[in-house]
């Protein structure tokens, strides 16, 4: 197949953008030639390989998009497609990108259009959040012009079905190439260690990247000889520095602030415990990087995080513990409570059955195949 997505790609667009770029060069293994446009907004480490074109686009970040944005998004992506077109299909690979439908069905057609879900639009759609009407309602209609809604996590489609009120969804979580890291099922630390904690995430508002520090604060308090590692930057930065300076925790954190993933990956080596404080995620993977290194996870229990605790491995991940969103108390005593468990000489645990991205692969490639006969007959 011939396949058009658009989508980010790092440096750009957090976690999700891994995901995307590891969905087209795994769609490329398996034979089809995939097209992936990603935009930009600065020009800074912008990757260089055939099948990748980046357009220079102030894309959005939060659920509307300025009509300049949209424009030139909309411009470039016609004019790619026309000149490396036609496609087969035409993946919109994250929420935001709905906002092109139109352009994209333009050059298109009726051919299909698969948007992946990855949940920050409709976590958003789906919470109290106050949304204006009109922006609700152009983002459900963009929605429903879609054929196929593949959703990275189960709860994103029921989302999807209850809100939109669709049933054109089917879950396929993304084909993680997970690093190459040795698995220490095995952790052990002395009475005396340190407990070592990182934070992978972009410091914004979803992300409640200064409950991490109030943890610090009570732990700190209580005595605990705790430090905490943040990868991560975004528009809460400097606020969390001011907290971090006024609570005289400039010793016990370090923000190293926006690293490439092999600077995550080596912090990831040197921690217990992974923590996130999101108030909602998708399928969030920085935790099942954290499972498959066998670290410790203590995660706000929003439902993609308790979705890959609880689902992504063939059993429960036990080396997780959930606490209530925002409740800074309950996160603290999970991390002493895993702290203690790393003290106490357990015993290994039994080698963990991780998922193979090629079989995830290989599901979207049935799902785009059929996808593509299906709307064939229908037009014939």
């Amino acid at each position: 197949m011939k396949i058009l997505q658009l989508s980010v790609h790092p440096p750009h667009g957090g976690g999700s953008a891994f995901s995307c770029q590891e969905l087209a060069s795994g769609l490329r293994s398996l034979g089809h030639e995939v097209l992936h446009v990603a935009p930009y907004k600065t020009p800074t480490d912008l990757a260089q390989y055939p099948g990748l074109i980046w357009i220079k686009a102030d894309f959005p970040g939060d659920l509307n998009i300025s009509p300049q944005a949209k424009a030139d998004i909309d411009r470039q992506v016609e004019a790619a497609y026309l000149k490396h077109g036609p496609f087969d299909c035409v993946i919109l690979g994250r929420e935001s990108f709905v906002w092109h439908l139109e352009a994209v069905r333009r050059v298109h057609g009726d051919k299909p259009v698969i948007l992946i879900s990855r949940g920050a639009y409709i976590n958003r759609l789906a919470s109290s959040d106050p949304i204006e009407p009109e922006l609700r309602e152009q983002l459900i209609s963009r929605y429903r012009g879609c054929d196929l809604i593949i959703c990275i996590a189960r709860h994103l489609a029921k989302s999807i079905n209850r809100v939109i009120g669709v049933n054109n969804t089917v879950f396929i979580p993304n084909p993680i190439n997970l690093p190459p890291i040795n698995p220490n099922y095995q952790i052990q630390r002395a009475a005396n260690e340190p407990i070592r904690l990182l934070m992978a995430a972009q410091l914004k508002s979803r992300k409640r990247p200064f409950d991490a520090v109030e943890m610090m604060r009570i732990l700190t308090h209580q005595g605990a000889n705790v430090h905490l590692t943040i990868c991560g930057e975004g528009p809460d930065r400097e606020e969390m520095l001011n907290r971090i300076r006024s609570y005289g925790l400039e010793e016990r954190i370090v923000v190293k602030g926006k690293v490439d993933r092999e600077e995550v990956l080596n912090c990831l080596d040197d921690v217990e415990t992974v923590l996130l404080c999101s108030d909602n995620e998708g399928r969030p993977r920085v935790l099942q990087e954290a499972i498959a290194a066998g670290k410790g996870v203590v995660a706000a229990d929003n439902p993609g995080s308790r979705e890959v605790l609880t689902e992504w491995l063939p059993s429960q991940w036990p080396l997780g513990r959930l606490f209530p969103i925002a409740d800074h108390e309950a996160a603290s005593v999970a991390i002493l409570d895993l702290a203690r468990y790393f003290r106490s000489n357990p015993e290994p645990l039994p080698p963990q059955q991780l998922p193979n991205p090629i079989d995830v692969l290989y599901e979207y490639e049935t799902v785009l195949k059929t996808l593509k006969t299906s709307l064939k007959q229908a037009v014939a």
